[in-house]
């Protein structure tokens, strides 16, 4: 399932999905962290008839959006039914894919899953077309029947498969990772594993689309809470050095900062979904993670914690209550 983004309706497309309507086309779009109607146009004749005439006259070179277009049949509730459509170009940001491919089920459960009989993803303009969605149905019914399940799966995927070609680039990237890396990260990367540097802090440049290296330097664990930012999200690797069971030991802590939901929507969301990749990147390079955590706060990392990421405490199992075994058969003995 895609991950979720909290994105929710604005007031005017809040009011305007509350009342009765039955408006041919609608067009839903995604301004300042809000899904926000755009478009409304009414029925002149058949679905079909009203199709490019409504549907293209919403798409705009470039900008994703979602439309709504009601067919002419209605569901055992004597609702119309609608097709939803999902209009991400191929050249639109990383941010907008993930963003529109994260909220669309968000919009459907707003708009009514009992009145949406079809959905489907175009990425230009022609498959946005009476053409397209004609073309949409026969691949359908080409294949064998899929439940809901099975087609908000390969939906997904889609998505997934769609943003993982767009954030591959030319730049110089880590074995595994989707995000390019700078240069200057990928060196200090290769000084912390080789035990040059203890300490290295990452930051996702939402606008270049890549990871950068933001801080790199030998600390304590002292001062290890003091680096974790409390204005915007960080992935950070510390090499924690320290004594268990008496010896002398260094582990490596990956920690995802974010300081909680005044983050932007966006940024939290490129954070989240590329942590995984870069975790496996890191694992390629020979970097190996003892502990992973996400924290908040600076306080979540003080050196004891730290140590229990480390060395979590043992769970000592309760043992079962041990019934006595019966006395031996035999003659009674006289106790004096």
């Amino acid at each position: 399932m895609a991950c979720a983004t909290g994105i929710k309706e604005d007031s005017r497309l809040a009011s305007y999905l509350s009342g009765h309507h039955n408006d041919r086309c609608i067009k839903i779009v995604i301004q300042d962290e809000q899904l926000v109607l755009q478009q409304n146009r009414v029925a002149a004749s058949d679905f079909e008839a009203d199709w490019d005439r409504n549907v293209l006259a919403c798409i705009e070179d470039g900008e994703p959006c979602y439309v709504m277009y009601r067919l002419d049949t209605k569901n055992d509730a004597g609702e119309y039914q609608y097709v939803f459509m999902s209009y991400v170009p191929s050249d639109s940001s990383t941010k907008e894919k993930m963003l529109y491919a994260a909220t669309r089920a968000n919009l459907k459960r707003i708009f009514g899953d009992n009145r949406i009989t079809t959905e489907y993803l175009g990425t230009v303009v022609e498959e946005m077309s009476l053409q397209g969605y004609r073309n949409h149905t026969l691949s359908l019914n080409a294949g064998a029947p899929m439940t809901s399940a099975e087609k908000e799966l390969e939906e997904v995927s889609r998505n997934e498969a769609m943003m993982r070609s767009q954030m591959e680039g030319n730049s110089s990237t880590l074995p595994g990772l989707s995000l390019p890396v700078t240069q200057e990260l990928q060196s200090s990367l290769e000084k912390f594993k080789k035990g040059f540097i203890n300490y290295v802090q990452v930051k996702l440049d939402t606008d270049k689309e890549e990871l950068k290296l933001w801080d790199c330097s030998n600390i304590t664990a002292e001062e290890f809470p003091s680096k974790i930012p409390d204005d915007e999200p960080r992935y950070h690797l510390f090499n924690f050095n320290h004594t268990f069971e008496g010896e002398q030991m260094w582990s490596v802590v990956f920690i995802y900062s974010c300081p909680g939901y005044n983050v932007p929507v966006k940024q939290r969301m490129m954070y989240s979904s590329t942590k995984a990749s870069f975790l496996e990147g890191l694992v390629q390079m020979g970097i190996v993670i003892a502990a992973k955590r996400e924290v908040s706060e600076g306080e979540e990392v003080k050196e004891n914690d730290v140590f229990d990421m480390v060395h979590p405490a043992k769970h000592v199992s309760r043992q079962n209550f041990v019934k006595p075994k019966a006395p031996s058969k035999g003659g009674r003995r006289l106790i004096r």
